[in-house]
């Protein structure tokens, strides 16, 4: 009984705009929303060596979850789920409106740099002297949504197809590179197992 009452206060508390910065870059990313009774619940997991930077999402988001992250042996993974929340449910809608994950119209408003960390720690990688994202899931029009939201960031990019698989990634030309780090190098150097990512 107890859990299931801090679960009620839990969902009438509201995301502050930081803790939505950090759920949109999650659902951008590796995030997943799964139904928790009438509502939708975030989900993070990680492999059991990226620990630090689920902590690090745990610190953000805690406030809203009856437990901390869980190591699954089953995944070899860290991972911990918040309560379901109205305000998820709603993202929920809107990210999967189609059926389909998307990105959603009017999202640059929480599109913020501690958001494209998130996004790139969960999906980015070194290419030589820059980045690089991989976009598989998203649409031909979805990706031109996320240049749009990176180029309002003063960040160019390209779109290439992946040559070891049918997916696509977006590459930070190197005369965009330093532009997108020091956006997201504060985020990043907060967690050192994320720090190889970065040229």
């Amino acid at each position: 009984m107890a859990h299931s009452k801090n679960a009620n206060e839990l969902k009438g508390q509201s995301f502050t705009a930081v803790e939505l910065q950090v759920v949109i870059g999650c659902l951008l990313g590796d995030g997943t929303l799964t139904q928790s009774g009438k509502e939708y619940r975030l989900r993070v997991e990680h492999k059991a060596a990226h620990r630090e930077y689920v902590e690090w999402k745990y610190r953000h988001l805690g406030r809203f979850c009856i437990t901390p992250p869980q190591f699954t042996a089953q995944h070899q993974s860290y991972r911990f789920g918040t309560v379901g929340h109205s305000k998820l449910t709603e993202l929920r809608n809107v990210f999967y409106g189609g059926g389909k994950k998307s990105i959603p119209a009017g999202i640059e408003t929480y599109f913020s740099p501690l958001a494209l960390a998130i996004l790139f720690m969960d999906d980015g990688g070194r290419i030589h002297n820059t980045v690089s994202f991989a976009i598989h899931c998203y649409s031909d029009t979805d990706a031109e949504i996320f240049r749009g939201m990176l180029r309002k960031q003063g960040i160019e990019t390209t779109l290439q197809y992946d040559g070891h698989s049918s997916g696509r990634r977006l590459y930070i030309p190197t005369s965009s590179y330093a532009t997108f780090k020091k956006l997201v190098n504060p985020y990043v150097n907060q967690i050192s197992c994320m720090a190889y990512k970065l040229p």
